[in-house]
């Protein structure tokens, strides 16, 4: 550590000419020459100062009569990470990454955090001590292996040394899945001492590994009976006590599109042409949750630990209990339904907003659609609601036009679906196609955000506490680095202000429209972005180019929708929110939290179904497209399976390879051949492992 012993002046004049020198050491010469003529500093005192600051340990002498500057020591938290390999590696806030000695972060584990000591040396950080400052709970899955009466864990996960259990467990168990929980890590140990939590099954399993997802990431698969009870406690259908405070919807055409699996209706919209008032009204009607999920009750505490409902690749973990989620909040069809309305009057030549409504409601739903169903109606004139769907959807392009035009980003994500035979195994991996009724309930559902954002916001001042969507824009060092890689490929951007930044990103989508580079592209724009998250304070949100924006059309799945529900309805019945900004915080980062956790097991989900899937094709030959390139390897995405699978650098046997770092390129010594992100590369797939979610592949020499 820094050594604190107070400095005489001429210690403190050669301390920083050193600190400054370009040349790295100098000798009691060069540095006096260093020093102002007019200054009374003789050569011995600068000689004894600089033995001074050695004795000190300020500076070093490398070499006998030079001396070099030794940076002071910064501390730093830093997270564990860990590669594909096992290796540990220190990842900081930023971003960066710096490597230190194995051994000292031998009994550190991925995801601690920890606070480190370094000095700079040139660009190399110089790791001096590291000290654990937070090991992050979390649940190691695993193999059970019992021998002898003692059992450990053989864990999956990179970075993760095998545990030793505390439980004493029974030969019968051996083999199996199971999840544990680490308990004591001391240093000098060997192992990890652990806690068994859950035997989830025989691995392979597709409900084992399935189960292993959620218990990976934290989800619960079953409500505690005091949940279940609350939500079986209400009456089938509305009271008409209730029905009669409320405005009725029920004569007015109406109807929900959602995907055909779609088991919750939260959304429905109702049209109808005034031709008296030449005004068309379209209601965005919302299930009214909050209705049923009062503050403080076992439903509502539940909710808000679940905080959103988790969608893997063949089954839903609902936020709320299916006689909620499915029955009395679901708006079906043919039933009445309560809901929280955003009612909007439109000009019938222009289309813009003249007037709208926000309050409850209730509704009838003539019909349920699937996204494919509405868009054959759109195109088939002869069908019912045909005319009512054309008219929607020239008024929600109409608004996503504008929407763009306001310079909201074109961007998409690819979201892909399997076809499960009736063992749930894969026999099929598809790109969603985005249909018009797609992009017709998006924009109804962003203006009816939108809408009722501002409207909150500019109710009254003070301006309540209430929760919104927020999405920053891009982070500096994320987006220099996405900048030099466009103009590495010959799509140079500009980012010099928020308004050319909008519009390059959307020139970039429209220029590699159909390109190979398209996806590479979307991809590594989606990865620069900052995530969105809920907050208690009103910002914009970048992606949408929103002032105002929230969460209100899908309380059913979100809690953030629900707790927006229930400040909306205190405030239009003019009492206060319920809420103080600190609470609406706490609310909002929880949920910003589980939000992640669930797109994490999501994605892991898809992993495990798509290395189940290219077990079946080990040793085929495909294309594949570089997604990613690290010190360790190539990431590359199988064209004909939406997959992405990774080679071993050390593995590539026609060169011997390394890696640019600045570049993102890895570089052959003997060949000189390069290959950077978004090149077509041709592959063997090696090796599929659904256990560990991964997919090796081996690089083809052409």
């Amino acid at each position: 550590m820094k050594n604190n012993k107070k400095l005489s002046f001429v210690e403190r004049i050669v301390l920083a000419i050193l600190e400054d020198s370009k040349r790295g050491t100098l000798n009691s010469n060069q540095v006096h020459r260093k020093i102002p003529i007019d200054t009374d500093i003789g050569k011995d005192q600068i000689f004894s100062a600089l033995l001074s600051l050695t004795q000190k340990k300020r500076i070093v002498q490398p070499s006998k009569g030079h001396f070099q500057y030794i940076s002071p020591e910064t501390e730093e938290l830093f997270k564990v990470i860990s590669t594909y390999s096992g290796d540990k590696l220190l990842k900081n806030e930023s971003g960066e990454i710096i490597r230190a000695p194995k051994e000292w972060l031998r009994n550190f584990l991925p995801d601690d955090f920890v606070l480190v000591s370094y000095r700079t040396k040139g660009k190399r950080k110089e790791v001096i001590d590291i000290t654990l400052k937070q090991r992050t709970p979390k649940l190691i899955l695993g193999e059970l292996d019992i021998f002898n009466g003692n059992a450990f864990l053989l864990t999956e996960e990179p970075g993760y040394p095998d545990i030793k259990l505390q439980d004493s467990l029974t030969d019968d168990l051996d083999g199996l899945k199971a999840s544990v929980e680490i308990v004591e890590f001391k240093i000098k140990q060997r192992h990890p001492v652990g806690k068994l939590i859950e035997i989830l099954g025989k691995p392979g399993d597709h409900n084992t590994e399935m189960h292993a997802i959620v218990a990976e990431f934290g989800f619960k698969t079953q409500f505690p009976k005091s949940v279940i009870d609350e939500a079986a406690s209400f009456p089938e259908k509305p009271s008409q006590k209730e029905i009669i405070v409320r405005k009725d919807f029920r004569n007015k055409t109406t109807f929900t599109i959602d995907p055909e699996d779609a088991k919750d209706f939260d959304d429905a919209l109702s049209i109808e042409i005034d031709k008296n008032s030449n005004r068309i009204l379209i209601g965005v009607h919302i299930a009214d949750v909050d209705h049923y999920v009062k503050t403080e009750s076992e439903l509502d505490k539940e909710a808000f630990q679940r905080a959103t409902s988790v969608y893997l690749v063949d089954r839903t973990i609902p936020m709320l209990p299916e006689r909620l989620s499915n029955d009395l909040c679901s708006l079906k069809p043919n039933v009445d339904r309560l809901c929280f309305s955003v009612e909007f009057e439109l000009n019938i030549e222009t289309y813009q907003i003249e007037n709208f409504w926000i309050g409850k409601g209730i509704i009838h739903s003539n019909k349920r659609f699937s996204y494919e169903e509405a868009q054959d109606c759109i195109n088939d004139d002869s069908l019912n609601y045909h005319h009512d769907l054309i008219l929607l959807n020239k008024i929600a392009k109409n608004y996503e036009n504008a929407r763009f035009q306001n310079g909201a980003l074109k961007f998409e994500s690819k979201e892909i679906r399997f076809k499960l035979d009736e063992h749930l195994l894969p026999t099929q991996v598809y790109e969603k196609q985005r249909l018009d009724t797609h992009k017709l309930i998006e924009t109804f559902m962003l203006l009816a955000n939108q809408t009722v954002a501002k409207y909150v916001f500019n109710l009254k001042k003070p301006t309540p506490a209430f929760i919104y969507r927020s999405h920053d824009e891009p982070p500096m060092d994320k987006l220099l680095e996405f900048a030099k890689f466009c103009k590495l490929i010959g799509y140079p951007i500009h980012i010099d202000n928020e308004n050319l930044l909008r519009k390059s990103f959307n020139e970039l989508a429209t220029r590699t429209k159909g390109k190979p580079e398209e996806e590479i592209i979307q991809q590594m724009s989606i990865r620069t972005m900052a995530k969105a998250i809920y907050t208690g304070v009103k910002t914009s949100h970048f992606g949408l180019a929103f002032q105002f924006y929230t969460h209100f059309t899908s309380p059913i799945r979100r809690y953030p929708d629900l707790l927006a529900h229930r400040i909306l309805f205190r405030l239009l019945l003019d009492q206060k929110s319920g809420y103080s900004e600190d609470e609406i915080e706490i609310i909002a980062q929880h949920s910003s939290n589980m939000e992640q956790k669930a797109a994490d097991a999501e994605r892991a989900s898809i992993k495990y179904k798509l290395a189940e899937l290219l077990k079946n094709h080990e040793g085929e030959i495909h294309d594949a497209k570089i997604t990613g390139i690290t010190e360790w390897g190539i990431y590359a995405n199988l064209i004909d399976f939406h997959a992405e699978g990774m080679i071993r650098i050390s593995e590539i046997k026609f060169d011997q390879f390394y890696f640019v770092d600045d570049k993102r390129i890895v570089i052959g010594k003997r060949t000189k051949r390069k290959f950077q992100l978004g090149d077509i590369i041709t592959v063997r797939i090696k090796r599929a492992i659904p256990s560990k979610r991964s997919i090796d592949l081996t690089l083809l020499k052409d």
